[in-house]
């Protein structure tokens, strides 16, 4: 029967006899090592692709999959047609608006900075995992009018709060013809999040939008939409059509620009 030569040249050394029986041990601790080699390559890919599925969960879990950002302070993005416009493309699994404003707060006699995210509560679900995040107390109490707020793990112990109690938060707002002056309004801690992530356990907190806008309404921040798409990977592929869909006057980034730093070490 024919027999493949490299085949042949094996089963050769494999079954050598008795007085060839160091030319049998070694081919058998060659395969050995061959194969322990092949197995660590196995191993090491599989824990690698298994660390940067989880650090990419963990940080899309708060963050969207796409950002379109206003240009100015000013300006604002999150209107009704764009939202519909941009839930028309091609791969958009949801929109939803929001506004980050970088604040300090305040709970005697701690004062930490963090990012104060103004949320459509009833939205957010389409571009984040929030709800699936909630260690304590109840994300649909996030409503409007209500000053309401929920912030990450880390920051609430660095403050030592819990649910129902009361924060202060500061924002400087600045003015054309005035210096920069803080506003300063009590929050009540409705809730805590837990994604992992020490940027967003330990620097995020959020409210609803309505809150936030009417809280500082001239305060220097990011106002605009997000976006989540139907696959996190192909993203990249579906942002030239965002892109053309929102036109000129917005800067327009994704979840593998804003958090390149991650991938890149």
């Amino acid at each position: 029967m024919f027999q493949p030569l490299s085949l042949f040249v094996g089963l050769r050394y494999v079954r050598a006899r008795q007085h060839k029986f160091f030319v049998s041990f070694i081919t058998w601790v060659s395969l050995a090592g061959v194969a322990l080699g092949v197995a660590a390559l196995i191993v090491v890919l599989s824990v690698m692709n298994g660390f940067e599925g989880e650090l990419r969960d963990r940080l899309l879990a708060l963050s969207a999959h796409a950002r379109v950002v206003a240009s100015g302070a000013a300006e604002r993005v999150d209107d009704m047609a764009l939202a519909t416009r941009l839930r028309a493309l091609p791969g958009v699994a949801g929109v939803a608006p929001y506004m980050d404003l970088q604040a300090l707060i305040v709970h005697r006699p701690e004062m930490l900075p963090l990012t104060l995210r103004g949320i459509d509560a009833a939205a957010e679900h389409q571009v984040t995992d929030i709800e699936s995040l909630m260690v304590a107390g109840h994300y649909a109490a996030l409503t409007g009018g209500s000053q309401a707020l929920i912030m990450g793990a880390a920051l609430a112990e660095q403050l030592g709060v819990g649910v129902g109690d009361q924060v202060t938060i500061l924002v400087p707002v600045a003015s054309a013809n005035a210096p920069p002056e803080p506003r300063l309004r009590v929050f009540t801690l409705v809730g805590i999040f837990e994604a992992g992530i020490q940027d967003h356990d330990a620097t995020l907190a959020l409210a609803a939008l309505a809150d936030v806008q009417a809280f500082a309404p001239q305060a220097e921040g990011a106002s605009g939409l997000r976006l989540r798409f139907i696959d996190a990977l192909k993203v990249p592929e579906y942002m030239p059509a965002v892109r053309r869909a929102v036109g000129p006057g917005a800067l327009v980034r994704d979840w593998t620009q804003d958090h390149a730093s991650y991938f890149r070490a």
